[in-house]
């Protein structure tokens, strides 16, 4: 479904649950998987960058990262599940790309539909998927709105990939943790909210809500992290998906599924 992949994603962001004790998770275990070094409590605040360092860490803290993150690369798991979507191998990505940033900390590659972001030489926005892409940041730097393309006045509709359109938005809390995040395309959109734990800052919980032409979807993620990295981001966790799909607008029976993942992140950093 169009839908699941972008709600696989965000993101962008840390999520997870407890393990799955089938046949199946015994396969997964025996599956290879990227190693990482581990630390097993979570971060409850941000580690200050070095005084002299040029990374500026807001963007990654926007997509669920601490420290001055260089790359991710990101390994997903099926440890179990009540449907036939996803059958084969286990391992439904293994070591994938999934975020980059360059040296001042500005995002340049997010996993969400293979976003892309090119600056000028001052640091300035200039384009995504095309040169009409926008990004509206808020007084504090971090990333507001973003839009693939802008269709705006424009009278032949053929000229659009929409399968490129996309925009996000987010929203942040006090202590500066994505709280509300929207992401849609062409007729279709998901709607997410997160929930933590004290100063944690990895969410304990998101439900959602997504429309995708007639159909209403609502869901919710529980999320428990594993393992963390010496910067205290986390590289393993798991996940559980509870979800209720409804066609006709949201007026047909009910399709309930419940699925289960393991995550593991791979992360590279810049020396300060």
């Amino acid at each position: 479904m169009k839908t699941r992949f972008f709600l696989c994603l965000t993101v962008c962001m840390a999520l997870c649950l407890a393990g799955c004790k089938t046949n199946q998770n015994q396969q997964t275990e025996s599956s290879a998987a990227p190693e990482a070094e581990t630390v097993t409590q979570a971060p409850e605040a941000e580690p200050a960058s070095a005084e002299n360092s040029k990374y500026n860490p807001t963007d990654a803290r926007t997509f669920g990262l601490v420290g001055p993150v260089q790359e991710v690369r990101y390994s997903k798991a099926l440890l179990s599940t009540t449907s036939t979507e996803e059958q084969g191998d286990p391992w439904l990505e293994s070591n994938a790309l999934e975020m980059t940033f360059d040296e001042y900390g500005r995002v340049t590659l997010d996993g969400l539909a293979g976003c892309k972001y090119v600056y000028d030489e001052n640091g300035k926005f200039i384009k995504g998927f095309s040169d009409k892409t926008v990004m509206v940041r808020d007084d504090n730097g971090r990333i507001k709105n973003y839009a693939n393309t802008s269709i705006e006045g424009i009278d032949d509709y053929s000229k659009i990939n929409f399968d490129e359109y996309i925009a996000k938005n987010f929203e942040y809390d006090e202590l500066g943790r994505v709280i509300k995040a929207t992401y849609s395309g062409w007729e279709w959109m998901t709607d997410y909210e997160y929930e933590y734990f004290g100063g944690n800052v990895y969410p304990t919980k998101a439900t959602y809500e997504s429309t995708a032409e007639s159909l209403v979807i609502k869901g919710k993620i529980t999320y428990t992290y594993k393992e963390y990295d010496k910067y205290g981001n986390w590289t393993e966790r798991q996940v559980v998906w509870e979800e209720e799909t409804r066609d006709c607008g949201g007026a047909g029976d009910p399709e309930i599924s419940k699925d289960e993942y393991l995550e593991r992140r791979v992360i590279k950093y810049y020396q300060e």
